[in-house]
């Protein structure tokens, strides 16, 4: 695995969910880690499981406070505002976050001539037309959010031809795991207070192409190899899932096929992607990196460890 031993690394969003695993995955390889991160959705609970690791709480938006930070040999930048109903809801602040704040830690990369990994998503592809996707699909954001991505991604390749930055875009499928707060522990929180019903917000055909966030959190410590240098790379399980085979799965594990009454409301939120199904042929070719852990398993530990069986 890529030499981490030593580093000192800037994460911003450091006290989220993906964030904190990161963190954990290079402190546990020796880096000098800093967490940066203003505790809008992050958490302190992420930053104490953390304790070796330095905390500032900031915002990406204070760029005064952000050149005052040491000099880092890499940032990870994950700070961002992810939830797409709201980004359909407040489009400026979402513009705010994740542009103005991406280009505001793009700042203090060119400052310190730093290299940066940053974090982009599946919605910068929209509604894709081509399965699975592959990383040269192009541009077509369906959301706000997406969009704000898409700037994101765009600042980065001006920074890189223009002041001459080291950056690795990354762009995330759907990342579940411990601590996060996605479809699964939705699902497994309806269930456990009412497990005669299930209500699946949509039609239920949307698919998803789910990640687990420890393969993610080895994938970005590679990506701060040579290897990935200047490139971008799709970061999914190259699999997609419908969420009604999502729900399926849990029941079976729950045995609750013939006692759960499975509905759907048929609309989903503004913005909502249909399909998600990454190509990752070009991240298991360039990196190597394949991801291992499976979403059967992990619904089955997560189950276990909720003790619901």
């Amino acid at each position: 695995m890529t030499e981490i031993k030593g580093k000192k690394i800037l994460v911003t969003g450091g006290a989220g969910f993906i964030g904190f695993h990161l963190t954990k995955k290079l402190l546990d390889l020796g880096a000098d880690v800093t967490i940066y991160d203003n505790l809008s959705s992050g958490k302190m609970e992420n930053v104490n499981d953390n304790p070796t690791a330095t905390f500032v709480e900031g915002d990406i938006l204070d760029l005064p406070k952000l050149l005052s930070l040491p000099k880092f040999e890499l940032i990870y930048h994950l700070a961002a505002q992810v939830v797409v109903p709201y980004s359909m809801e407040n489009p400026t602040e979402d513009f705010e976050t994740n542009a103005r704040g991406t280009l505001n830690v793009l700042e203090k990369a060119r400052k310190d001539k730093t290299r940066i990994v940053f974090a982009s998503s599946a919605a910068v592809y929209g509604n894709p037309t081509v399965f699975p996707t592959p990383e040269s699909y192009g541009f077509h954001p369906f959301s706000c959010y997406g969009l704000s991505k898409v700037v994101g991604e765009e600042y980065c390749q001006i920074y890189t031809l223009q002041y001459g930055l080291d950056i690795t875009v990354v762009r995330f499928s759907n990342v579940y795991g411990s601590r996060c707060h996605g479809v699964i522990n939705d699902f497994l929180d309806k269930l456990q207070k009412d497990p005669s019903k299930l209500e699946i917000i949509g039609t239920g055909e949307q698919a998803r192409d789910f990640v687990h966030v420890s393969d993610i959190a080895d994938a970005l410590v590679l990506c701060a190899g040579e290897n990935a240098s200047g490139k971008i790379f799709n970061l999914g399980f190259g699999k997609t899932t419908k969420i009604l085979d999502l729900a399926q799965m849990i029941l079976n594990i729950l045995n609750l096929t013939e006692k759960t009454k499975v509905t759907t409301t048929g609309q989903s939120w503004q913005g909502d992607i249909k399909t998600i199904w990454f190509d990752i042929t070009k991240v298991k070719t360039e990196i190597r990196w394949t991801p291992k852990i499976r979403l059967e398993d992990h619904l089955r530990n997560l189950i276990a460890e909720r003790q619901m069986i």
